[in-house]
């Protein structure tokens, strides 16, 4: 499925797919790693705009042992990310060994002439993590970034009072070649929608040579 009205949905974001925005790695040949989780997250920044907390959706909060910057991070501001951690011991600490910000907005509706493009790619998986819908797909790219967004396309109530949640999601191809398969994490907002346990998501993706594919995910 391929929509291409009169008119383009303007908070459709632009990801370069390959900002990795920290990582962190010793210099010393004999380093050897401590046991790794890697995981979708939100990271926390404090008042100096570092991030000094984190917290993943298999983990309670945790610390960060030393806190990490970058440029263009916003004081007092939960982020969503993908990073390897150390797995904690009794104490509620960690460090990072990478973190990447993702795109994670909610979901938008379409009204009157607004249109959104659904170009193929491949899901990985699809699985709720804490208050969120986990998204890992693979586009075939090579070098100009994709416009992804989420689309709310209903929310309705079962005869049996339960909540079920239709999203799909827009993939603008931008024009790039279909070269290689490249990994991208992306994250649906779900707190605002106030679901509940026997509710449940359907979430929709046009997947390459098979079309439209649809997977249920129960909250």
């Amino acid at each position: 499925m391929r929509i291409t009205d009169r008119k383009s949905v303007s908070r459709y974001l632009y990801v370069i797919l390959t900002a990795l925005l920290f990582v962190q790695c010793s210099k010393d040949d004999d380093f050897v790693y401590p046991e790794v989780l890697t995981d979708f997250m939100d990271v926390y920044t404090n008042a100096e705009a570092q991030i000094d907390r984190v917290q993943a959706d298999a983990s309670e909060m945790l610390y960060l042992q030393n806190v990490l910057s970058a440029k263009g991070l916003k004081a007092d501001t939960v982020y969503r990310a993908v990073g390897m951690y150390a797995v904690p011991g009794e104490e509620p600490l960690t460090a990072l060994y990478s973190l990447t910000l993702i795109y994670a907005q909610t979901p938008f509706k379409l009204e009157g002439e607004l249109a959104v493009k659904t170009d193929p790619l491949n899901i990985e998986s699809v699985y709720r993590g804490g208050t969120y819908l986990n998204v890992v797909a693979q586009p075939m790219m090579q070098t100009k970034p994709h416009g992804f967004a989420f689309v709310q396309d209903s929310l309705s109530l079962k005869t049996d009072g339960h909540a079920v949640l239709h999203l799909k999601l827009a993939h603008n191809q931008n024009g790039d070649r279909e070269s290689f398969p490249r990994r991208v994490y992306l994250s649906v907002p779900l707190k605002g929608y106030g679901l509940k346990t026997g509710d449940s998501i359907c979430f929709r993706a046009n997947i390459y040579e098979k079309g439209v594919q649809m997977w249920k995910v129960a909250y």
